[in-house]
């Protein structure tokens, strides 16, 4: 069995250029999000009741999901890959 560092040393080994070292690693992190996705299903009624209404005064339900959805927008230039 190889070690994750022995595995780094073996691609580094490679010469690969930065964006073929990009690209693989994009592949490593989409495989993993993969197997992560099928293993840790959570169903959204687990979440009914976590929050009470006193935690958020005067928000409306409309005025939560807008919340939201504008907090889940963010610019390219905010991603560090």
């Amino acid at each position: 069995m190889i070690s994750l560092e022995g595995l780094l040393a073996l691609i580094n080994g490679f010469s690969l250029s930065a964006s073929n070292k990009r690209w693989l690693g994009e592949k490593l992190i989409e495989e993993a999000r993969k197997e992560e996705g099928t293993t840790a299903s959570v169903s959204a009624s687990k979440f009914y009741g976590l929050w009470k209404d006193e935690d958020f005064p005067g928000l409306t339900a409309d005025d939560m999901v807008k919340e939201i959805k504008e907090s889940r927008r963010f610019n390219s230039e905010d991603l560090t890959l």
